[in-house]
């Protein structure tokens, strides 16, 4: 039999900074370990809600279910401690080395599964690092990217690069990057200077800026000529809206569908780098 130990609701708060920890300390192991897998799954669950949902208002309540699954989790833990006896006695796993093979048990095995299974597959988050999309996504935003939805044209989508085009690319980018689609397989694109004609028509182009932001990869003048060409089938032309920005069709040509990973549907959260703050006026608005 273990030591008695009487069980403390406020070391049990704490310990739910890892939540399902204050339950194991409380006496209740399996609690604790189905408490953690319920929150990465409704997570999870909440973020797919969140991408499809076309309410700001309804987005920043999506945006909170983590945290409340947390807190939910933290006051479940003080119950627990406060139900137990005075005279409570350790069980086997009431050890520190537990606690932390526990947590970090289903740290390594229930979130990569959630992200193989969601996150590879139905919604993931992708973070800006570059002002290619101004004004539409600014640097330093966090996306939500759709990857069961139909890339189309008008869609601001993530690429990610066949591997010799990506080889080709390899001292320009180092991952993926997201780019609009300007004109789908059968579409015939030109280019003239800052007009862009799809299919023999001036394309009106209202996201499209030009020379409003600090480029360092502008390889191709916001002054460009592209002769008329015609997509082939299942291929994508896409631009920077940032013009001034070359690394997109200009400079690459079209883009295979297996190449496009998603769409990007709304923003998490945007951040100030310069500023050290959130950005609150860009969270969850839809793109």
């Amino acid at each position: 039999m273990g030591d008695v130990k009487p069980r403390r609701p406020l070391i049990a708060l704490l310990l739910s900074i890892c939540p399902g920890l204050g339950q194991q300390y409380s006496g209740k192991l399996l609690r604790g370990i189905v408490a953690y897998i319920s929150l990465v799954v409704i997570s999870w669950l909440a973020a797919i809600a969140y991408m499809y949902t076309t309410s700001r208002m309804a987005g920043l309540l999506l945006l909170t279910v983590p945290f409340l699954g947390v807190a939910i989790i933290a006051i479940d833990a003080m119950i627990c401690a406060k139900r137990q006896p005075p005279d409570y006695r350790l069980k086997w796993f009431n050890r520190g080395w537990i606690y932390v093979a526990v947590f970090a048990g289903l740290l390594v095995t229930v979130n990569p599964l959630m992200d193989y299974l969601v996150g590879k597959r139905i919604v993931r988050a992708f973070f800006v690092t570059s002002g290619s999309m101004y004004p539409s996504v600014y640097e330093h935003d966090l996306v939500v990217i759709n990857k069961l939805t139909e890339p189309k044209r008008g869609d601001i989508v993530l690429i990610a690069f066949q591997k010799a085009k990506k080889e080709n690319a390899s001292k320009i980018i180092k991952d993926q990057i997201l780019r609009r689609i300007i004109a789908e397989g059968g579409d015939t694109i030109e280019i003239k200077g800052k007009q862009v004609y799809l299919n023999g028509k001036l394309l009106d182009e209202p996201y499209a800026s030009f020379g409003k932001t600090k480029s360092v990869n502008a390889f191709v003048s916001e002054d460009y000529h592209l002769p008329a060409k015609t997509v082939p089938p299942d291929a994508y032309f896409v631009l920077a809206d940032a013009r001034e920005f070359g690394f997109d069709s200009r400079m690459f040509g079209f883009i295979q569908k297996e190449e496009i990973n998603g769409v990007a549907v709304k923003v998490f959260w945007s951040w100030n780098l310069d500023g050290n703050q959130f950005k609150w006026e860009r969270t969850a608005i839809n793109l």
